[in-house]
């Protein structure tokens, strides 16, 4: 398991945008966390749609890298 720098948190366990699965909780600088509500791989693999539900209540959903690093809350 790696870890990322997080503004005003700190070093914080992370694992790869691939990894991601329903029901995690991740984190964002300031501490701000977000749950997955699911997970969408593309068609080539290299990037993933991943649909949050955040702090405010609404589902966004966000595009990432497959390999990219994602803190866990």
């Amino acid at each position: 398991m790696s870890k990322v720098w997080l503004q005003g948190i700190g070093e914080v366990k992370s694992i790869e945008a691939k990894e991601l699965a329903a029901g995690m909780a991740i984190m964002w600088n300031y501490g701000i966390t977000s749950e997955v509500v699911s997970v969408e791989p593309s068609k080539s693999g290299k990037t993933m749609t991943v649909a949050l539900l955040c702090e405010d209540g609404k589902i966004r959903p966000r595009r990432l890298g497959a390999s990219r690093l994602v803190a866990l809350a």
